[in-house]
């Protein structure tokens, strides 16, 4: 069986996380034509989790109240710190009207995140690839979007092909392919892969040692079980932190990406710059990053 890591203790009988980790098998499979349609833990869990922030923002703004309480209170102020720290903070006031689709991408990413470490569920829906490419997409379709909006689609793409109209032609030419691949190519790609890669490490990371525990606790002596035991434990908590600190990184980066794209013929900010800016206090803008 095809395993993730080398087990230490494989003349012992200890194994690995397998790729069947990952790659979860089928409940069930639909044939519609030449369509193969089906449905496994991976996009049970996706669906889980954009039903659970939908339900959650309904039930909270259903009936809204002057005084918030309960889930209203929780929604607004989850409306109000990607309003403020993130889309007017990053992009400025015009950053508003994008603030839906921050609090959504932030809360999808969230939620998704987090179910690697409830029980019964287990598995970050983000650490398989699919996810994130689609929300890399779907986020690269809003930053075009809102550089033709602002700028108009001949400026905005002007400025993409020629980035610095007024530098030598050598120089020219060799901005404008720069800036064309890092816009359309570079950047969805980045963010596809930073949150796939920090979600599937760290989960992979968090089974290593609880399969070690599982396998050393009931032999002699008891110290490597206990030890495997309380780093699982460790990881756990620190996994939360990691959740909540990689659906901040998407969602600021894509409010940077937006910004930038809105902000034509302006110095543009570095996502990285803004991201060190807008960090929460004691946490490295590029902490796990």
């Amino acid at each position: 069986m095809e395993v993730f890591v080398v087990p230490v203790l494989a003349d012992e009988g200890f194994e690995g996380p397998t790729k069947e980790v990952f790659q979860t098998p089928h409940w069930f499979d639909v044939g519609i034509g030449s369509v193969n349609l089906y449905l496994n833990k991976a996009t049970a869990l996706t669906i889980f989790a954009a039903l659970f922030v939908g339900v959650i923002f309904w039930l909270g703004f259903r009936r809204a109240k002057i005084i918030p309480r309960g889930i209203q209170n929780l929604c607004e102020s989850a409306y109000d710190f990607v309003d403020l720290q993130i889309a007017r903070g990053v992009i400025g006031e015009k950053g508003a009207r994008y603030t839906p689709y921050l609090l959504v991408l932030f809360s999808f990413v969230l939620v998704s995140n987090v179910l690697a470490i409830i029980p019964a569920a287990q598995f970050p829906a983000t650490s398989r690839i699919a996810v994130p490419m689609v929300l890399a997409v779907v986020t690269w379709v809003m930053f075009i979007y809102a550089g033709i909006k602002s700028n108009g689609a001949g400026a905005y793409f002007k400025e993409m092909i020629d980035p610095a109209p007024t530098a030598p032609l050598a120089i020219r030419l060799l901005l404008g392919p720069i800036e064309i691949l890092s816009t359309l190519i570079v950047r969805p790609f980045t963010l596809a892969i930073r949150l796939f890669a920090n979600m599937f490490a760290g989960h992979l990371l968090l089974l290593v040692f609880s399969l070690g525990a599982d396998y050393l606790l009931p032999k002699p002596p008891f110290v490597f079980g206990v030890a495997s035991l309380l780093v699982a434990i460790v990881l756990t908590a620190f996994e939360l932190v990691i959740d909540a600190l990689q659906a901040y990184i998407i969602t600021i980066l894509t409010a940077a990406y937006i910004g930038g794209a809105m902000a034509h013929g302006e110095h543009e900010v570095a996502p990285s710059e803004e991201l060190a800016e807008h960090a929460p206090v004691g946490v490295p803008a590029a902490a796990h990053a």
